[in-house]
């Protein structure tokens, strides 16, 4: 390396295991632009005030009830897509990620303060503000305008850790919650699960979808079965940190999630769109999947 290389740009050597060219960064940033802008929920008149007993996050510190009156909402739209666009070309990134932080995380909020917590964008969030802290970290080396190689390395590698550790977490609170016995306690799961459909059944008046009648039906039936089909997703969720172990590792762990996400889809009805998106996005990298199973570039 050339006396002149400003060090501060140089990877470190858990970033330089992936050694994703700028152009793989490039769509990696153009992908999670849509991703965060389409997850931002924008029907803001639609949301009713926070329930005082029902706060959830940054709810407790501030009230987020002004978030309502965004009308109309497309200006804000407009600047939340010029702010991602500045992010995308790599021009001012810490700047341009403000709205749609304050969107994302904002009205995500307000939504869950309002009884019914759902939280299929909260991975989005969490790694949005992690690219917002890696760029804001970079500034004072001179990155607040356009942030060199280094830094755009640092920020796709603090995405993937974001992704790993909220997989990671998730298992251990399943194991920590249930005294380590999760797997053990599969079969019991068919009650709640139909408690839980049932009271959506009361309260929406939609009929329940005949495969979680199945589903249910065979985890009380075959428990065996059942510990072994949601074992197998407790243990790829428990092992998700092998992502960051190079190319190859999060190429086979992000189809491991997707494939998890997409059959908990099939049995329970649940929307995992965005989790598999940004698998796809930051794992599974498939623009770049020649140079994931190249020699020369893992060598």
């Amino acid at each position: 390396m050339s006396a002149g290389t400003n060090t501060s740009e140089r990877p470190a050597s858990a970033v330089e295991a992936f050694r994703l060219a700028n152009w793989e960064m490039f769509i990696m940033r153009l992908g999670f632009a849509v991703l965060v802008f389409i997850a931002i929920k924008w029907e803001v008149a639609s949301l009713g005030k926070a329930d005082p007993k029902k706060l959830t996050g940054i709810a407790h510190l501030m009230n987020l009830d002004f978030l309502r009156m965004l009308k109309p909402v497309w200006p804000w739209q407009v600047l939340t897509g010029a702010g991602l666009a500045a992010y995308v070309m790599g021009v001012l990134p810490v700047l341009g990620l403000v709205p749609a932080l304050l969107f994302s995380i904002g009205i995500g909020t307000l939504a869950n303060s309002q009884g019914a917590a759902n939280h299929s964008t909260q991975l989005v969030s969490m790694i949005l503000l992690g690219q917002f802290m890696t760029y804001a970290a970079f500034i004072w080396r001179g990155g607040l305008f356009k942030p060199g190689e280094g830094a755009q390395r640092w920020v796709i590698h603090v995405s993937m850790v974001i992704f790993a550790a909220a997989y990671v977490v998730s298992a251990w609170m399943k194991l920590d919650n249930s005294d380590m016995k999760w797997i053990q306690r599969v079969p019991s799961l068919a009650l709640e699960l139909q408690k839980s459909n049932w009271s959506e059944y009361y309260d929406t008046l939609r009929p329940v979808p005949e495969s979680l009648n199945r589903v249910v039906d065979m985890m009380s039936e075959h428990p065996g079965i059942a510990r072994l089909i949601f074992g197998s997703g407790l243990f790829i969720e428990l092992f998700a940190f092998v992502a960051l172990f190079g190319r190859r590792c999060a190429f086979f762990t992000g189809l491991a999630i997707i494939v998890l996400h997409m059959s908990i889809s099939q049995l329970m009805q649940l929307d995992f769109g965005y989790h598999m998106a940004a698998a796809m996005l930051f794992l599974v990298n498939l623009p770049g999947i020649g140079r994931t199973f190249s020699r020369r570039v893992l060598d």
